[in-house]
């Protein structure tokens, strides 16, 4: 069994539904009816960025970041790829710039989706088809 199990159902056009768990989430490659799936993993990066920092502080630097606002930007190829992401994230707490590289780092470390970010982690996929 699957430690992470969604369903996606796509019924027509570009426009898909989500669910993980009890959560849904509506995503749409043309922007219109959701966020793109493209601005869906720009915000997931970014949120699992955050919460490796604020763990990394917490346990390894006994810093508490506060509030944390993370921006995200991301810059899309000719073929609309993701070619380069950034994060300027707003921290309430008081650091100074050694401080400032480890939670980087740490950061760096410990996200979840950070480590996700590579090629060898292509998914496999199968086709079932007169599923319906």
């Amino acid at each position: 069994m699957a430690d992470i199990e969604t369903t996606t159902v796509n019924e027509a056009k570009y426009h898909a539904l989500s669910r993980a768990g009890d959560f849904e989430l509506s995503i749409d490659a043309t922007g219109s009816d959701g966020p793109t799936p493209n601005e869906v993993l720009v915000a997931d990066y970014a949120s699992c960025y955050s919460f490796a920092c604020r763990a990394g502080a917490n346990r390894q630097l006994d810093i508490d970041l506060g509030k944390i606002e993370a921006e995200a930007e991301a810059d899309l190829d000719e073929s609309e790829d993701l070619a380069a992401i950034r994060f300027n994230l707003h921290v309430e707490a008081d650091l100074d710039s050694d401080e400032i590289d480890d939670v980087i780092e740490l950061g760096k470390k410990i996200c979840h989706v950070h480590a996700a970010m590579r090629e060898s982690l292509y998914a496999d996929v199968e086709i079932t088809p007169n599923a319906f």
